[in-house]
C-alpha cells in the first residue's frame, strides 16, 4: 500500500456524501429540469437506486480483494496484459473526472464571484492547494472533509424554511405531465452525474480500517446524497419553476439570492458559495487523489509522492484546453459524459465481478487458510 494512512468506513461515508453533492447540489436542478420539467425530482430518486446499484456491485468486487484496488486486482481477475489495460483505464477516469470538475468549479467561482479573475489563475489556484492536501494522504482528506461536513449539510435547512413562503405547489403539477420518457433520460444522466462517479471509491478501500462497515456507509452516504440532491430540485423548481430553472446556470445559488430579494437575510449567496467550494475541493481532491495512487501503482512505484505535481499539471491543462467555457462543460456534463462513464461504472466491474467468481478468486479466504495452517 503506497499510502498506510487509514480513514474509518464513516469518514470514508462522509466523502463519498460530499463527493456526491460536489458541484451537483448547484448544477443538478437545471439538468433534472431539462429533462423532465417539473418531475425533474422524480430523476434523483430514480438515479439515487441506481448509486446503490453501483455500490453494491464494486463494494462486492473489493471486498474480495480487501487489500488491493482496483488497479492492482484487475490483474489478478482478467491477467496481466489486459488487467494491465484496463488498470490504465481507471488511472485516466479520475484524471479526466477531475479535469471536468475543476472546469466547472472554475466557471462557478468566475461566474458569481470573481468574474474579473484569468481562469487559469482559479482553477491553479484551486489545484495547488488540494495537491498540497494530496500529499497529507487520505488521512489529510478524510479529517478536513469530517470536520466541515455539518456546517454545510445544516446550511440547508435553515434555507428551506426561510423559502417555504416562496413556494408555488403548482408548478410541481401536472404530475408526470410528458410521460415516463423524459424521466428516465434525467435519471440516466443523474445516475451518471453524480451516482456513478463513485466507482472512484473502489480505490479507497484498502485504506478503510473497518471494512466489512464500509458497504453500510457507502449505501447511506448515496441515501443521503440523493435525498438532499432531491430537495435541492424540488426547491428550485417550487421557487423558480421548472422553466425558469431549465435556463439557468446556477438555479440552487439563484434560489438563495430570492431569499435576499424577499428581503428576509442578506449575504447568504456568498455563505452558500464559499461552503459550495468547499465541497468541489474535496470531489477534486478524491478525483485527484485516485489518479495519483492509480498511476503510482499502475507503475509500481514505491512512493506516490512523486507524481503529485505531473498529475496536478496534467488535471489543470485539461481542464483549460478540454473545457472552454461553462456552456461546452454543463453540455458535456449531462449528455456525453453518462455514455462515456458506462464502461467504468458498469460493464468493467461486472465483468471482473463475474470473472472473480468463476475462477473463485477470494483473498479473504486465502488468508483464513494461510492463519489455519499458521495455527495448526
Amino acid at each position: 500500500m503506497l499510502d498506510r494512512g487509514k480513514i474509518s468506513a464513516r469518514q470514508a461515508g462522509f466523502l463519498m456524501l460530499t463527493f456526491l453533492l460536489g458541484g451537483a447540489t448547484v448544477i443538478i436542478p437545471s439538468s433534472a429540469a431539462s429533462f423532465a420539467k417539473q418531475d425533474g425530482w422524480l430523476t434523483i430518486i430514480i438515479a439515487t437506486l441506481t448509486g446503490v446499484a453501483v455500490v453494491l456491485l464494486f463494494t462486492s468486487l473489493g471486498l474480495l480483494f480487501p487489500k488491493r484496488s482496483i488497479i492492482q486486482y484487475s490483474e489478478i481477475i482478467l491477467g496481466k496484459w489486459i488487467g494491465k489495460i484496463v488498470g490504465f483505464l481507471y488511472v485516466l477516469y479520475p484524471l479526466y473526472l477531475g479535469s471536468l470538475v475543476t472546469g466547472i468549479f472554475r466557471d462557478y467561482v468566475t461566474i458569481t464571484a470573481l468574474p474579473s479573475a484569468p481562469p487559469i489563475i482559479v482553477s491553479g489556484s484551486l489545484l495547488a492547494v488540494i495537491a498540497y492536501a494530496i500529499r497529507g494522504g487520505i488521512e489529510t482528506l478524510g479529517r478536513v472533509n469530517e470536520l466541515v461536513l455539518p456546517f454545510r449539510e445544516l446550511f440547508v435547512l435553515p434555507i428551506i424554511i426561510l423559502l417555504i413562503t416562496e413556494f408555488k405547489w403548482d408548478n410541481l403539477t401536472p404530475f408526470m405531465g410528458e410521460g415516463i420518457v423524459p424521466v428516465m433520460k434525467g435519471s440516466i444522466s443523474a445516475a451518471s452525474n453524480p451516482f456513478g462517479e463513485t466507482i472512484l471509491f473502489a480505490m479507497l478501500l484498502p485504506n478503510i480500517r473497518n471494512i466489512q462497515k464500509v458497504k453500510k456507509s457507502y449505501i447511506l452516504a448515496i441515501l443521503f446524497g440523493g435525498i438532499i440532491l432531491t430537495i435541492s430540485v424540488l426547491v428550485s423548481i417550487l421557487v423558480l419553476g421548472p422553466s425558469v430553472t431549465a435556463r439557468m446556470n446556477y438555479p440552487t445559488h439563484e434560489t438563495i439570492k430570492y431569499i435576499e430579494k424577499a428581503g428576509f437575510v442578506t449575504n447568504l449567496d456568498t455563505l452558500g458559495m464559499l461552503l459550495w467550494i468547499t465541497s468541489g475541493f474535496t470531489k477534486i481532491g478524491v478525483c485527484y487523489y485516485c489518479a495519483v495512487i492509480g498511476l503510482a501503482q499502475w507503475c509500481r512505484l514505491s512512493d506516490y509522492r512523486s507524481v503529485v505535481i505531473p498529475v496536478g499539471v496534467l488535471i489543470f491543462i485539461f481542464s483549460i484546453v478540454a473545457y472552454g467555457n461553462l456552456v461546452e462543460d454543463t453540455v458535456f456534463a449531462f449528455t456525453i459524459w453518462p455514455f462515456f462513464s458506462l464502461p467504468f461504472v458498469i460493464l468493467l466491474p461486472l465483468l471482473m465481478l463475474i470473472v472473480a467468481k468463476i475462477r473463485r478468486l477470494d483473498e479473504r479466504k486465502r488468508e483464513g487458510e494461510g492463519s489455519g495452517n499458521k495455527r495448526g
